[in-house]
């Protein structure tokens, strides 16, 4: 659709801008694996409505964040905007190619709903374990987040990405994004994405899902409303491919 690279190179594809404007102008994707805003944080409008430093860094941290987006909306519009992304991204997206979106424990019901309404095949849900996550008395610990695996119609079966729906990790200590995944856990997730795919992450952030498929052998499409995000993974994406050393 015209739209400039921010970055490019023989493996990836970086884009810089709104992923509703630049999603309709991308076919032939095989797999979406995505970390989108969750809108959580909190059990009420007010929690949410806080600045994502304040919902999501720990109080201890003295390393300076920098908030990120789209992270304020209430359920109804959470619901409407997860089922219009998702929409977008399963008419990019081959028959048969795949959706992983990550979501935590508030948000795993209003995301598998949005999954089915967006048109996508929901099959499955991973969960990726934190170590090492305080635990609460009187509770199950929040040491959890998960991944809503979904098809774009038929499941395309045909490799050999058995992969088990539990992963051990711990979070990423120095992070350069909020909500940056380590990518040891985005290598298992893309672990599912049959050889040689093109993964699009339509909100790359720090780019981890790239930089994991770009170790797995895959090309990769990213897209941030965020320059700094774009930076950051345009950065990392110039170095050597990573090494996972068998973590996933």
């Amino acid at each position: 659709g015209g739209v400039k690279p921010y970055y490019q190179d023989e493996y990836v594809t970086l884009y810089h801008g709104d992923s509703f404007d630049i999603l309709h102008n991308i076919t032939g994707v095989d797999a979406i694996v995505t970390d989108p805003p969750y809108s959580s944080g909190g059990l009420f409008r007010g929690d949410r409505m806080q600045s994502t430093v304040t919902k999501y860094v720990n109080s201890d941290t003295t390393a300076a964040r920098a908030e990120f987006t789209g992270d304020n909306r209430d359920q109804r519009s959470f619901l409407a905007w997860c089922t219009m992304w998702m929409n977008a991204a399963r008419h990019a997206t081959r028959t048969g190619g795949v959706l992983c979106t990550f979501t935590d424990w508030r948000q795993l019901p209003t995301t598998t709903d949005a999954v089915q309404s967006g048109g996508w095949t929901w099959r499955n849900i991973a969960t990726w374990w934190k170590p090492g996550v305080r635990m609460q008395r009187g509770q199950f610990s929040g040491s959890a987040e998960y991944v809503v695996f979904a098809t774009n119609g038929p499941a395309d079966s045909d490799h050999d990405g058995a992969v088990q729906n539990v992963f051990k990790c711990a979070p990423v200590g120095d992070k350069e994004h909020i909500a940056e995944k380590p990518a040891a856990v985005l290598g298992w997730v893309v672990s599912v994405v049959p050889p040689s795919s093109l993964v699009l992450d339509p909100f790359m952030g720090s780019g981890s899902t790239l930089v994991a498929a770009k170790a797995r052998g895959h090309r990769g499409i990213g897209i941030d409303v965020d320059e700094r995000s774009c930076e950051i993974a345009a950065r990392r994406l110039s170095q050597g491919v990573l090494d996972f050393g068998g973590a996933a």
